[in-house]
């Protein structure tokens, strides 16, 4: 295990997992599935122009947090790096969240959980868009 720590609980567990695990399974010769390491997903965002999204730490956070998931729900994550970089935003801290959700009244970190997934990494935050 790593030093991230990855938080999502209740709602916003549930929402996650139902919009991005809870698919049926493909057909025994649907397609072929790769796993990957954390190298061949920072290298997905690379090939797909999306290098500069995420800084390494970020990349290594959600790339567990993602692994988390699916390893809770026992079912495999379909990698698609531009809806990711679409739902996810990176942050260096706190006060760079209040100032892009201005409206929202989010005092600290407890505030920004109860409004939407949130990966705590060394470095900054990533928390999906809301």
């Amino acid at each position: 295990m790593s030093n991230y720590t990855i938080q999502l609980e209740g709602a916003a567990k549930d929402a996650y997992i139902a919009a991005h695990f809870n698919t049926p399974a493909p057909a025994q010769n649907a397609g072929i599935i790769k796993a990957l390491d954390v190298y061949d997903f920072r290298q997905a965002f690379q090939d797909y122009g999306r290098g500069a999204q995420f800084s390494y730490n970020a990349l290594t956070a959600l790339f567990e947090w993602l692994e988390e998931l699916a390893a809770d729900t026992d079912t495999p994550y379909e990698l698609d790096v531009i809806a990711l970089c679409c739902e996810f935003s990176e942050y260096s801290d706190l006060a760079e969240i209040q100032a892009d959700y201005s409206g929202s009244d989010i005092d600290n970190i407890d505030d920004l959980r109860d409004l939407t997934s949130v990966i705590e990494f060394d470095g900054g935050l990533i928390i999906q868009q809301f």
